[in-house]
């Protein structure tokens, strides 16, 4: 279980609606949608439902890796395929070394919402498993509130029922939610409980 501060470095990106970031986001959009658009390959072992769409073959893998090794990632994979968002999961580099990841919005478009979580590269992978459970789960509350169509009402929402973390990563402020952290650290658990039963098992 990680130390309370390092629960608080994954953080929410609530892009400027006013400023660069929130234009910058939207030209991203149109290029993910074509990327993304490229059919799974027929030998991937798991192939993420189409609300669910990881860009690089890197950010696959711990899709799926995590789907396998946690239920409760499994479960909100699903659950995400039956909401009106798009969720895009991609991996960068963070400027500030203690930033995990992120989540924010990108644009609507015929009715769906398109969101992207980005997540540090380089991390150990039981701690991207984790960031990418917390994220998850915050696309989870998006899709929950229909409300939220862009940064502007992104802020709204997170600013009534989240915590501000006072950052203001990408040029947007950030929030966070006990619930997002919460599901991490469930991921956490599921992670090392399927570890431990792997190795008890050779």
């Amino acid at each position: 279980m990680p130390a309370p501060s390092s629960i608080e470095r994954t953080h929410r990106n609530v892009p400027n609606a006013k400023h660069g970031p929130w234009f910058v986001a939207i030209v991203a959009a149109c290029a993910v949608v074509v990327i993304a658009a490229a059919p799974a390959r027929a030998e991937d072992p798991w192939t993420p439902p189409p609300h669910v769409r990881p860009q690089t073959s890197d950010a696959r893998d711990l899709l799926a890796d995590a789907a396998a090794r946690s239920p409760l990632v499994h479960a909100m994979v699903d659950r995400l395929e039956h909401s009106d968002v798009v969720v895009y999961i991609r991996y960068r580099r963070f400027i500030d070394s203690q930033v995990h990841g992120w989540i924010g919005m990108l644009s609507v478009i015929a009715g769906r919402r398109y969101l992207v979580i980005e997540l540090a590269s380089g991390r150990v992978r039981f701690d991207e498993i984790a960031t990418l459970g917390h994220e998850l789960h915050h696309a989870l509350e998006i899709a929950g509130e229909p409300s939220i169509v862009d940064a502007r009402s992104l802020a709204a929402y997170y600013t009534r029922v989240g915590i501000d973390t006072g950052g203001h990563a990408g040029g947007g402020r950030t929030f966070e939610t006990v619930a997002a952290q919460q599901a991490g650290l469930q991921v956490r658990r599921d992670v090392f409980t399927r570890t431990m039963r792997t190795a008890e098992d050779k």
